[in-house]
């Protein structure tokens, strides 16, 4: 899924401080399809119209994107009509007081670890990133949400598999696709060897829209 970068304004800001648009954005942020209102409704625990106030809201202030499509299984008076959907925005927000180039400094130390014809850069890099995982994993967290906290967004699949919504190095992982999705297979690696999750494993198998790792249960 491609992103562009754009620093959070102050409306973005400003709409977040609400709890409520905040629970509606996580939520929609959590889900790997668009969400209705009455999904979000439901989640949130408030009433569809409040829900669509927000949702509006959300996605004005430039967080949340629109769609509409007919949803299946609905019935009665109106059934028909395309649904107003919801995603997150096709952007990354980052928010630094004051401004800060992070992005540039991943790329640079990815593009000279990449230029290292011996190898010697990658694999201490991928050491690093299994040892930071590790480290991570055994803070006694529950392993969804530190998933959650180091930005990956995980998706508990109905056949066991957890998948990834997004990929918190995304923008470098634009330019140096290889290196940062085995750096990503090794930090997954070593959270799941931190928290003693034995019977999972990280395995690599990229598609659109989502990190190129996947958590596997062992068979």
């Amino acid at each position: 899924m491609s992103k562009m970068q754009k620093p959070m304004t102050q409306q973005m800001l400003k709409t977040l401080t609400d709890p409520v648009r905040r629970r509606l954005f996580d939520y929609v942020l959590s889900r790997s399809e668009p969400v209705s209102r009455d999904e979000a409704a439901a989640a949130a625990g408030i009433s569809r119209t409040l829900a669509a106030y927000h949702l509006d809201n959300l996605s004005e202030a430039g967080l949340l994107a629109t769609t509409y499509a007919r949803l299946q299984g609905k019935t009665g008076p109106g059934a028909g009509r395309p649904a107003k959907l919801y995603e997150p925005a096709q952007q990354e927000i980052s928010l630094t007081v004051p401004p800060r180039n992070y992005r540039l400094l991943g790329s640079l130390l990815a593009t000279a670890a990449a230029s290292d014809s011996s190898g010697v850069v990658m694999g201490a890099l991928l050491a690093a990133a299994r040892s930071a995982g590790i480290e991570l994993g055994e803070s006694g967290e529950n392993l969804m949400q530190l998933l959650r906290e180091l930005g990956y967004e995980p998706v508990q699949e109905e056949n066991g598999d957890i998948t990834m919504a997004n990929c918190p190095f995304h923008l470098v992982a634009q330019h140096q696709t290889q290196m940062v999705c085995s750096m990503n297979q090794e930090l997954v690696s070593g959270v799941l060897a931190g928290c003693r999750c034995d019977a999972r494993r990280a395995e690599l198998s990229p598609a659109e829209g989502r990190c190129c790792v996947v958590i596997h249960p062992e068979a």
